[in-house]
């Protein structure tokens, strides 16, 4: 249903207390219907990495990696449930799509993929789509709380 994105590369340092946002990259629709996001789930990742929301964010610029939780820290970047995500027939998506990710052990974490679930013409389907995103996450001081590298562009 839409194209693969695996023309990118991602990535970023950040400590066990933040919380990483990773854009999902803007595809390409390949069909005649109008394609709504439903959910996306992170593919092949180990019990330390924790998935906390799944947020669209209105058309814009792209997000690469940020740290801070976006939903909390910058109330000016209004969010929407995911569904609000609607790709035209042939047509490159416009709506920002961010994870909120947390990682409760230091290490370098690989996220590769991530499952995309959507219905198209009354029916349902998913398909994979590359995150390529490689985090370096570093033990947090005690009593550290997520810092912010800013807010959506």
């Amino acid at each position: 249903m839409f194209t693969v994105a695996n023309w990118f590369s991602q990535g970023g340092l950040a400590t066990t207390a933040d919380i990483v946002d990773v854009g999902v990259p803007a595809t390409q629709n390949l069909t005649g219907y109008s394609i709504r996001l439903v959910r996306i789930s992170l593919v092949a990742v180990p019990p330390a990495v924790r998935l906390l929301s799944v947020i669209a964010y209105p058309p814009g610029p792209g997000v690469g990696v940020m740290v801070g939780n976006l939903l909390k820290d910058c109330p000016q970047d209004k969010p929407y449930p995911l569904t609000d995500d609607v790709t035209a027939p042939h047509a490159v998506g416009q709506w920002k799509v961010v994870l909120a990710i947390r990682f409760a052990r230091p290490g370098t974490y690989a996220l590769e993929r991530v499952k995309i679930f959507y219905t198209a013409d009354g029916h349902s389907g998913w398909q994979y789509q590359d995150l390529s995103t490689t985090m370096t996450i570093k033990l947090a001081p005690k009593g550290a709380k997520s810092q912010l590298t800013g807010c959506l562009p």
